[in-house]
């Protein structure tokens, strides 16, 4: 069965926004490689990756509904930060308005009926309460390094092990 154009159409915005979001940390992954931060670079090239995993998640989904995949251009990312509490704290405000975004196509699916897209939005509802901790988390952590760039390496150091407290997707 296929579903309604609107949620059609919002399911093809979001596969944008997703991939938005990959070149997003990717350009971020860039960022903190030229600061000398090869553990937030890598974690960001990981998110950047989940981003791109997540788009496609919705494009496959997509057409198990007999639907159509319309792509459109993704902006160029912010590239600059002033320090690393600036760009994390960026992402999680990216990752608030992905969490928006979902919530926004999941009430259309409600009123909709259309409780097949709901349930495959679980994943992703549930996914973006996970994002926003980590998040959360990380951005508390360079917080308490203070700018200190010693403590920040320390972080780094983490990262790069993956000693973050992510759960296995």
């Amino acid at each position: 069965m296929s579903f309604d154009s609107k949620i059609e159409a919002a399911l093809n915005a979001q596969i944008n926004n997703e991939l938005n979001a990959s070149y997003t940390y990717l350009a971020m992954a860039a960022y903190f490689e030229s600061e000398d931060l090869p553990g937030f670079a890598a974690w960001f090239r990981g998110h950047a990756a989940e981003e791109n995993d997540h788009a496609m998640k919705i494009f496959d989904f997509i057409y198990k509904r007999d639907g159509n995949v319309e792509l459109n251009g993704i902006e160029k990312p912010k590239a600059k930060y002033g320090s690393a509490k600036d760009a994390v704290a960026y992402a999680l405000a990216h990752e608030k308005i992905v969490t928006g975004q979902i919530h926004e196509i999941f009430s259309m699916c409600n009123s909709q009926k259309d409780f097949g897209t709901q349930n495959m939005l679980h994943w992703f509802l549930e996914e973006q309460v996970e994002e926003e901790d980590l998040f959360r988390r990380i951005l508390a952590q360079v917080e308490a390094t203070g700018g200190n760039k010693w403590y920040l390496t320390q972080l780094d150091n983490q990262l790069e092990r993956g000693d973050t407290g992510e759960t296995a997707k």
